[in-house]
């Protein structure tokens, strides 16, 4: 994955679950201005970082009772999930 397309997922998974930079970066534990490059294609994310906000999407997502807030490569699992646990998609 380029670097753009990680910057444009990160965007997507912010977005999606409607937090600001400012919250991710806090969910993440680092700077906002380190978060900011990160999306905006300035630095390149380290996969570990792009894998730990996938899982927070996720969590988020079975709080909510909404699988399809996480990434699309992680729906399946979403609707896996919320479908053992049962919650509804």
């Amino acid at each position: 994955m380029s670097i753009h397309e990680k910057a444009q997922e990160l965007l997507a998974i912010r977005t999606a679950l409607g937090f600001s930079q400012s919250r991710m970066a806090h969910e993440i534990d680092i700077s906002l201005r380190d978060y900011q490059a990160f999306e905006w294609g300035e630095t390149e994310l380290p996969d570990i970082y792009l894998r730990a906000i996938e899982r927070i999407a996720f969590l988020y997502a079975m709080r909510h009772n909404n699988p399809m807030l996480v990434p699309p490569n992680l729906r399946t699992e979403a609707v896996q999930f919320a479908r053992m646990v049962g919650t509804s998609s």
